[in-house]
């Protein structure tokens, strides 16, 4: 292990640390601002395949009411449900609140976020983390949970294995992340969008958001303080 931040012992955050961070939250919303742009889009396309479908219908010479009607029923439901998904992936940018989330849930709603594109680069990832009342703040494990597994992959060569797990320990939570490459794997190329993400700036959010941080070449370990009687949200 390389690097360690211990959040009880943290001291008040100087001019230059508050510089560090202003860096990597801009770093790590600019890695992820591609994989936003492609949920967003998804959440809008069922919206315009049932628009379609409708405007045929209405070219028929005796248009079927009832089925019309309940296109635009559809239309009327996943046009609320993508505003929903919609302000939710906004929340990533600008949060309205620091909520608390399931450890479980809030890790399958960042791996969800960059599974595409880690499948692309060439990784698969196994999560044993299971449902459980362990809790902790949305946006502590947005920023440093998908940091540490971006900075991660950005350095593993590749194909290979991504396995993360959690376990309590004093009324925290221990999430890990390692990383296994396969037999003959090559280096990484560089991200498609804008740089890599680097080890000080995983640590920069760390220490913004009284994370414990460890990490090495292929495992980073992280503490997040435990949030058990807290409103859960997603």
């Amino acid at each position: 292990m390389t690097a360690t931040t211990a959040p009880e012992t943290s001291a008040p955050a100087t001019p230059e640390d508050l510089l560090k961070e202003e860096s990597a939250r801009y770093a790590l919303l600019r890695r992820i601002a591609p994989t936003l742009r492609h949920h967003l889009a998804g959440a809008m396309q069922p919206i315009g395949m049932v628009s379609a479908i409708m405007e045929r219908r209405l070219q028929a010479a005796q248009p079927d009411l009832a089925v019309l009607r309940d296109n635009s029923k559809s239309i009327s439901t996943l046009s609320r449900s993508a505003a929903s998904a919609s302000m939710n992936l906004i929340t990533w940018v600008a949060p309205k609140d620091n909520g608390a989330v399931s450890i479980h849930e809030g890790v399958e709603e960042c791996v969800g976020m960059l599974s595409t594109d880690l499948a692309f680069r060439g990784f698969t990832v196994t999560n044993h983390i299971t449902p459980s009342d362990m809790a902790t703040s949305v946006f502590a494990l947005r920023s440093v949970f998908t940091g540490a597994l971006i900075a991660l992959t950005d350095a593993a060569p590749v194909p290979a294995a991504i396995t993360i797990s959690c376990e309590a320990v004093d009324g925290r939570s221990r999430v890990l992340i390692s990383v296994s490459s396969e037999p003959g794997a090559a280096a990484a190329e560089d991200p498609r969008a804008y740089r890599k993400l680097e080890w000080n700036d995983v640590l920069a959010l760390a220490r913004a958001e009284q994370v414990g941080l460890v990490h090495a070449a292929d495992r980073a370990e992280m503490v997040f303080t435990a949030a058990l009687n807290a409103d859960v949200t997603v």
